[in-house]
């Protein structure tokens, strides 16, 4: 059983994040953290604006990776899936609603892509982060946990 607990620290307003922005002008923090959980490997990267701007929201960036990355023999519980979460522009934002996370995947019940939307505070907490996409590939050998804590990132 593969399993992975991510830990988020929630910054209060006028408390200072050491994070840097990587994005445009487009409301994105331009940052994607993959994470190998058969190396147990954290690597970021930084989204460039064409990219967001052709792949708009979590379920665009999401769409993005799973075709791009996943071949088409892959199954839904293979490793070389992908399980992506990203949040859009509005992100942690006062707009009602724009705390959500989009999850993207190859489905259990079709093979296919499969993405949904979750609220609550999980997509706002990962843009006060200055996270707007997480990649987990792999299988972990045991038990791992992600903390992100601003620009510190601990497995």
């Amino acid at each position: 059983m593969e399993i992975l607990l991510l830990c988020f620290r929630f910054y209060p307003a006028g408390e200072s994040r050491k994070s840097e922005y990587h994005g445009s002008d487009l409301w994105y923090s331009g940052k994607l953290l993959r994470i190998d959980l058969t190396n147990e490997k954290v690597v970021q990267e930084n989204l460039d604006e064409a990219t967001l701007r052709k792949w708009v929201g979590g379920t665009g960036l999401g769409a993005k990776y799973l075709y791009e990355e996943v071949p088409a023999g892959v199954d839904w519980n293979d490793g070389e899936n992908r399980l992506i979460l990203a949040s859009g522009p509005l992100g942690g934002t006062s707009i009602n609603g724009s705390g959500t996370v989009s999850i993207v995947t190859k489905g259990a019940l079709t093979n296919g892509a499969a993405a949904c939307q979750a609220n609550g505070f999980f997509g706002a907490f990962l843009r006060f982060n200055g996270i707007d996409c997480l990649i987990l590939q792999g299988k972990a050998k045991r038990w791992v946990y992600l903390s992100i804590q601003g620009d510190e990132v601990e497995t």
